[in-house]
């Protein structure tokens, strides 16, 4: 849900003044983006976007914009975090964290091509190679130790998820390999350049996690549609990754349960988001998306799941 914070053009005009990047010429409201209100912003030494970060403290978006500038420094494709003229990475708006970044030109798609997605699995495997920060959160901001806060709800849904938990519990295995992930690769944080993939964005949920966690996200975020899950795409995803990163026989194994994982753990995002935390009536069944794609995959057999990854 985009545009919980409104600027005006004298505030965004006053935000810019702790920056060296010139006179203001022009704003926009972005579109899209469900946990910050950000604005395009062209000055007379660029074009930027200033994010106000509705639901992080300013100590959460220090992080991310060290892991931002931490990925720069490693040449990974995202944006680049600009320095206020104290030479901090961000500044307030009231009680609200502000920073601004690089515009990076490209456009969304949310059909991709193999040849896309080949090249998405690419950057996911660039992405686990990085050495993570000593300040990396190392657990997943919405993974299954906060699926418990719904507990006390009365849903359908709920009791949904407390049976994906009793599995997932059961079936993930903790001593799998753990990385830098990006924990949101969904279509839309992805730009491309006609064919070609220019830069991964929000970084918002990156932590020092499984990684496979991350390719289940990107399974479900970036391989299916309102038909389910298209498995040739995932193939072509894993092809990338597995180009330079190739995944052990026990990685494979394990991939359908993170899947699932990623599946649930999406849906409990967005259930809690459109139903509890800003109820809205538009998108009270988004989480619907989410969680019948966990479900295509826990219904899938596992042999013929591992003949897919055999790539």
């Amino acid at each position: 849900m985009a545009g919980y914070t409104f600027l005006t053009f004298p505030e965004i005009k006053r935000l810019l003044s702790f920056y060296d990047l010139g006179r203001l010429l022009k704003t926009e409201q972005m579109k899209g983006g469900q946990a910050n209100s950000s604005y395009k912003v062209n000055t007379e030494k660029g074009v930027f976007i200033l994010s106000v970060c509705d639901e992080k403290n300013a100590e959460e978006v220090d992080c991310l914009t060290r892991i931002l500038s931490h990925l720069n420094q490693n040449n990974f494709p995202t944006s680049r975090p600009i320095q206020a003229l104290d030479g901090k990475l961000l500044i307030q708006h009231e009680d609200k964290p502000v920073y601004i970044k690089e515009y990076i030109d490209g456009v969304v798609v949310q059909d991709l091509s193999e040849q896309m997605l080949f090249q998405v699995g690419q950057v996911v495997s660039d992405l686990h190679s990085i050495p993570p920060l000593a300040i990396i959160p190392d657990r997943f901001p919405y993974g299954l130790e906060s699926f418990a806060e719904l507990n006390s709800y009365q849903h359908p849904y709920i009791n949904w998820l407390k049976e994906r938990v009793g599995f997932l519990q059961q079936e993930i295995d903790p001593d799998m390999d753990r990385g830098v992930i990006h924990g949101d690769m969904y279509w839309d944080n992805l730009l491309f350049s006609g064919d070609r993939l220019v830069a991964v964005l929000d970084f918002e949920e990156a932590c020092h996690y499984y990684t496979l966690y991350d390719l289940g996200v990107c399974v479900i975020g970036c391989c299916s549609d309102n038909n389910g899950l298209k498995m040739e795409k995932a193939r072509a995803f894993l092809r990338g990754y597995q180009k330079d990163r190739p995944l052990t026989d026990h990685q494979r194994t394990q991939l359908k349960v993170f899947i699932e994982y990623a599946g649930a753990a999406g849906s409990f995002w967005r259930f809690r988001q459109y139903n509890i935390r800003y109820p809205a009536h538009e998108l009270k069944d988004y989480y619907k998306e989410l969680s019948c794609l966990a479900d295509q995959v826990h219904a899938m057999d596992s042999d013929k799941f591992l003949e897919y990854c055999q790539v």
